[in-house]
């Protein structure tokens, strides 16, 4: 009788471990997940920005396959020199945007390879030139379009 319990307890934690699995495989709130952005504010005239840090991950949905980036460089690189920031979709490079206005916002738009994971959203990743400390502020980032 011991063994047919062990047996039916070691079914089940197998189980339950491959249904865990399945689930984190394509989390449904993984679109809500981001890294190396801090939390939301919204300038004077209204325009709602996070900062990033050197990088920053956030999430979109995977069918898009056009994405409208806005991004600000408030504070330009020595001498007045852009800012770039490099953008990445599930780590392939999209695009690389260069910076030089402090106060203009640039609505990057860049093209996105169809996927070809079956999950339902897709990493973008940010990577900037240059942060200014002491708080790691990289450039400021709007709402994002993802069509």
């Amino acid at each position: 009788m011991t063994r047919r319990w062990l047996v039916v307890l070691v079914a089940l934690v197998l189980l339950l471990s491959a249904a865990s699995l399945a689930y984190l495989y394509d989390p449904p709130w993984i679109v809500d997940v981001t890294s190396g952005l801090r939390a939301w504010e919204e300038d004077p005239p209204g325009t709602r920005f996070r900062w990033t840090t050197g990088r920053g991950t956030f999430f979109i949905p995977s069918s898009s396959t056009e994405m409208i980036l806005p991004l600000r460089a408030v504070f330009p690189g020595p001498n007045g020199t852009a800012v770039n920031v490099e953008v990445r979709g599930d780590g392939k490079l999209v695009g690389t945007i260069a910076l030089t206005n402090p106060d203009e916002w640039v609505r990057a738009r860049l093209s996105l390879r169809p996927s070809t994971s079956r999950r339902r959203y897709r990493r973008i990743d940010l990577g900037v030139s240059r942060v200014v400390p002491p708080f790691t502020l990289g450039v400021m980032t709007g709402v994002v379009d993802a069509r």
